[in-house]
């Protein structure tokens, strides 16, 4: 729990003090590239944040629920919002209350925990292709006809 709560300290703080520099590189790697700053070491420290955040969350809780969590709530959030510290706040916050909601699943109805926070999570997402304001598969063909 130490080391989880180390590295998490440790790759949230590197996100804070680069934040700026990681969302150009992310989105315009040409244009950071061209404004000087160094894309290939901010490449292998996003990737080593990645690696650092998976070892962190395998420790807690496993393969499957790592990898759900990790995409799912992002996905989620990019439905919904636009930009990309909107979209960070609202996945981490999507991951936390699909979380909670999945061990209480889990508690009332005698599941296993991961799997339903799982399946919470991939509801979320399943809501959010559906019905997001600019993307949702009902809303979007609606926008459509007008």
């Amino acid at each position: 729990m130490r080391d989880t709560a180390i590295i998490g300290a440790f790759v949230l703080l590197v996100v804070l003090l680069l934040y700026k520099e990681l969302l150009f590189y992310t989105f315009d790697p040409l244009g950071a590239q061209a404004a000087g700053l160094p894309v290939h070491l901010l490449n292998f420290g996003l990737m080593v944040l990645i690696a650092l955040t998976i070892v962190a969350s395998l420790k807690a809780v496993g393969v499957v629920l790592v990898l759900a969590l990790l995409i799912t709530p992002g996905a989620t959030a990019y439905l919904l919002v636009k930009r990309l510290h909107q979209m960070m706040i609202l996945g981490a916050v999507i991951g936390v209350v699909a979380s909670v909601s999945g061990m209480y699943l889990s508690y009332f109805f005698n599941l296993p925990s991961g799997p339903a926070i799982v399946l919470v999570v991939s509801g979320f997402f399943v809501l959010a292709l559906l019905f997001s304001p600019t993307q949702g598969i009902f809303t979007h063909s609606q926008s459509g006809n007008g």
